[in-house]
């Protein structure tokens, strides 16, 4: 004969035996606070190496500026200095967003010693904030006008930064620019930049 209770109590072994486990499970253990990693501090002390490197590359273009007594620099909003090498004041058109640019330039360091020449078969063309450059060269060809030229001495900031070009310019170099825009060719399409 089959006993009943028996079957009752082997029924309900798996339904105690998980009422147990649950009531282990919420026994009191201490809150686990999520690992904090310290990037603040990381960021803040980067920022602040930064801000050092550009004040003391900042000061050496000030130092060379200063000694030069023949050009008129022009402190732009980007955060370089230049003068005009080549200037057409009856030109009032600079390059804006899809304009297309021709130009040339040649690039070297701050004692003057060439990095990179001009290009030996004329020139480079450039979409404007549609294809990659260095910030301040792209910040530079959308201040000169079609046939002005000029010099730019950029902070390592508005070069290539800490990484270099990976070949001829090393990491944090500031570098001077000449920069002639033969050509710009209005953006016929009328595509709006996107909204930051």
């Amino acid at each position: 004969m089959i006993n009943y209770n028996r079957m009752n109590i082997l029924k309900k072994i798996p339904l105690l035996m998980l009422f147990g486990t649950f009531l282990v499970g919420c026994g009191d253990k201490p809150a686990r606070h999520p690992v904090m990693k310290k990037t603040s501090t990381f960021l803040k002390e980067s920022a602040k190496k930064n801000k050092a490197l550009l004040k003391t590359e900042e000061a050496l273009i000030d130092s060379i500026i200063k000694r030069d007594t023949v050009h008129t620099f022009v402190d732009s909003q980007n955060g370089f200095k230049f003068y005009y090498t080549e200037q057409k004041p009856e030109a009032s058109y600079t390059a804006q967003f899809g304009d297309l640019v021709t130009y040339d330039y040649s690039l070297s360091d701050l004692r003057g010693k060439e990095i990179y020449q001009e290009k030996p078969d004329g020139e480079y063309t450039y979409k404007v904030d549609q294809q990659e450059l260095f910030q301040g060269l792209n910040s530079a060809l959308k201040l000169l006008k079609e046939g002005e030229s000029g010099v730019f001495y950029f902070p390592s900031s508005m070069a290539y930064g800490y990484r270099g070009d990976k070949d001829k310019i090393g990491t944090n170099q500031p570098v001077i620019a000449r920069i002639q825009v033969f050509k710009i060719e209005k953006n016929k399409e009328k595509i709006a930049p996107r909204p930051e």
